[in-house]
C-alpha cells in the first residue's frame, strides 16, 4: 500500500482526527417520535331520574276526606287503601296511607323530594288535620350516566365476585358496589344506578365504578 492510500484509509479509521473533526452538518438528522398522550376520562356526569322518600304525617287521616277535596287525587278503596296525590311543581307522585304514612316518588333532587313531602303534607294540613312532618327519609336514588363502551368478557374475567351477567335474560352487566347500590353497566357505555341513599353516593359510585371498567374500554 502507498502511503496515499495509507493517508485516505487513515480518515475512516476509528478514532482518526480527521473522522473526530467531521462536521456535525453531516451525520443524519435522527426524527423526533412524539410521546404519546394518556387520554384523560371525562368525569361521570350523572342524571337523576328519581329520589324515593318517605315520611310521617303525624296524625291518622280521613282519606275520603281528603278525596273529595284535593286535587289530582286517585282514590278507590275498594280496589287499593292508598290515595295517590300528584303535584306540578316539583312534578312528583305521593301515595298516602290512613295511618299518615306517605311516600313520594318523581322528585329529581333530594332537595326537589323535601320540598314535595312539605307541600303535600300543606295540602292535608289545609283540610283540617294537625299535621306534623316526621321521619323525612331518603329510601332511593335512581340515576344513569354515560361513559364509553366496555368488554364484557374481559371485565367479568377481572372482576367475577363483583359481576352478574345473564345476556339471554337482559343486556346489562350488574356490578355490585357496596351493599345496598348496584350499578347496571351496558355495552354501550350507558350506566344506570339504584340503591343510592344520597347525591354525593351517586357521584361517589359512578366514579368510582367508570374507574373501575376504564380499563376494559372496547
Amino acid at each position: 500500500m502507498n502511503s496515499q492510500n495509507s493517508s485516505a484509509a487513515a480518515k475512516f479509521l476509528p478514532g482518526s482526527c480527521e473522522l473526530e473533526q467531521m462536521d456535525a452538518s453531516f451525520c443524519p438528522a435522527v426524527p423526533e417520535v412524539p410521546v404519546p398522550q394518556l387520554m384523560e376520562l371525562p368525569e361521570p356526569s350523572p342524571r337523576i331520574h328519581n329520589v324515593i322518600c318517605t315520611a310521617r304525617l303525624g296524625c291518622r287521616l280521613d282519606l275520603n276526606i281528603i278525596a273529595r277535596n284535593a286535587w289530582n287525587i286517585e282514590y278507590d278503596p275498594k280496589v287499593h287503601k292508598v290515595l295517590i296525590m300528584r303535584i306540578r311543581k316539583p312534578r312528583s307522585t305521593a301515595m298516602i296511607y290512613a295511618s299518615g304514612n306517605v311516600m313520594c316518588t318523581g322528585a329529581k333532587s333530594e332537595q326537589q323530594s323535601r320540598v314535595a313531602i312539605r307541600r303535600y303534607a300543606r295540602i292535608v294540613q289545609n283540610l283540617g288535620f294537625p299535621v306534623s312532618v316526621l321521619n323525612f327519609k331518603i329510601k332511593n336514588i335512581v340515576a344513569t350516566c354515560n361513559t364509553f363502551p366496555v368488554n364484557f368478557e374481559r371485565l367479568l374475567l377481572a372482576h367475577p365476585q363483583q359481576c352478574s351477567y345473564e345476556p339471554e335474560l337482559f343486556p346489562g352487566l350488574f356490578y355490585k358496589v357496596t351493599p345496598g347500590i348496584t350499578v347496571t353497566i351496558f355495552t354501550s357505555g350507558k350506566m344506570s344506578l339504584s340503591g343510592a341513599k344520597t347525591e354525593a353516593d351517586v357521584h361517589r359510585v359512578f366514579h368510582s365504578v367508570s374507574s373501575i371498567v376504564s380499563s376494559f374500554r372496547r
